[in-house]
């Protein structure tokens, strides 16, 4: 293969021998504790499903934070409902007193709040908010597939909820829909055709092997690949491809991809995989990057602990430069990414952090698959980059 395209540390889980290890703890309270499941083949498209499981039909207005990434709320205006958007506080939880006190809330019929960063916000308060107003409530865990809010896990807080398997699982696509109350029962997801379903298993073992997963089998699959690439006339081995940050890049085709179940393959993965290693090795990486980049001029972790049982996504730490430093850091191969492509017309809501964190917030790369050697050469890089100085 041409490790020339290949970044240094690779940006998601990559699967391998070590995926399907037993670490930690066995079972993680998360998504998958919800009754009724569904799997879908983004987030983005289990956002469009949920839209629709809730009734959410045009000229509805839909509550959605400053914080997001397009993904998010293009399925709300493809269903053509409205966005109102709303603000977020400084730990990363929807301000309800704006919620309560504003206008621009007024008939909203859904409303999408995210567990930002994999940190599961209170949700108590708010699923009374929704209640009183009777708000469908959305509950947005593309971040946090693991994890438990005011003593339930997550996911079991909103009518519907909506996960991301590609951010926490070895795998080449994936989403689910989830509800504690409502059966989905009414939902038809077209199967994979055989194609896809042979192009999913094939790219995760390939992605694996691009990283040395497969101890004892890496030359004999990289020698297949090698002819797989030949035959189908690619100069270069494809590297791994999946988004970074945004779940789907597909803009075209939303309705027709929301229609899919996820590739069977994907689906076996994550049934398979231990989710004990997952939990463990994303909490020391997260507590590593956080003692590193402590003290780093110019930047500040934004949350530096962890609560308990937490399972991270990503380490965001704000940058207050971030023009400076941001594409360097990509440059280098970082595992990064920050939301700064916002939807048109985002408003500037007093007390809001989101539109600031769209620029200053970094989110790096704190995955499974990062050895503690990886997790330090990041934040070495990241120092020596935002400092604006070579270590």
């Amino acid at each position: 293969m041409n490790n020339r395209l290949i970044p240094p540390w690779p940006k998601l889980p990559v699967l391998g021998w070590a995926s399907f290890a037993a670490k930690g703890d066995s079972h993680l309270p998360g998504v998958l504790d919800a009754r009724y499941r569904r799997h879908t083949i983004s987030g983005r498209a289990a956002i469009a499903l949920a839209l629709q499981v809730i009734g959410v039909k045009r000229g509805d207005r839909v509550l959605v934070p400053t914080y997001h990434c397009p993904t998010m709320i293009a399925p709300v205006v493809q269903a053509q409902a409205t966005p109102v958007f709303y603000p977020i506080t400084a730990s990363g939880g929807p301000n309800l007193d704006w919620l309560h006190g504003a206008a621009a809330g007024a008939g909203a019929s859904a409303m999408l709040t995210a567990h930002y960063f994999g940190l599961p916000q209170p949700m108590s308060a708010l699923r009374s908010f929704c209640d009183g107003r009777r708000i469908a409530l959305i509950e947005d865990c593309a971040h946090a597939f693991f994890g438990a809010s005011d003593g339930r896990p997550v996911g079991h807080w909103g009518n519907v909820a909506i996960a991301s398997l590609t951010k926490f699982f070895p795998v080449p696509e994936g989403g689910m829909l989830v509800s504690s109350t409502v059966t989905l029962d009414k939902l038809s997801l077209a199967p994979r055709g055989w194609i896809d379903e042979l192009r999913a298993a094939a790219d995760a073992v390939e992605i694996g092997v691009q990283y040395d997963g497969f101890t004892g089998l890496n030359s004999l699959l990289r020698t297949v690949f090698n002819v797989k690439n030949r035959l189908r006339q690619r100069t270069e081995s494809p590297i791994d491809d999946r988004p970074l940050g945004n779940d789907s890049p597909d803009t075209t085709s939303g309705r027709l991809l929301s229609s899919l179940q996820s590739a069977v393959a994907a689906r076996w993965i994550v049934s398979s995989v231990h989710s004990g290693r997952i939990g463990e090795i994303r909490r020391r990486n997260y507590a590593h990057l956080a003692g590193r980049l402590s003290n780093v001029r110019g930047a500040r972790p934004l949350f530096p602990e962890l609560p308990e049982k937490t399972v991270p996504y990503v380490f965001p730490l704000y940058v207050d430069d971030p023009a400076k430093s941001y594409q360097p850091l990509r440059a280098a191969g970082v595992p990064i990414f920050r939301w700064d492509e916002v939807w048109p017309q985002t408003p500037s809501l007093t007390g809001d952090h989101g539109l600031d964190w769209s620029t200053h917030v970094f989110q790096l790369g704190c995955h499974q698959d990062l050895t503690q050697a990886q997790v330090d050469a990041v934040a070495d890089t990241v120092r020596s980059i935002v400092e604006g100085s070579r270590v």
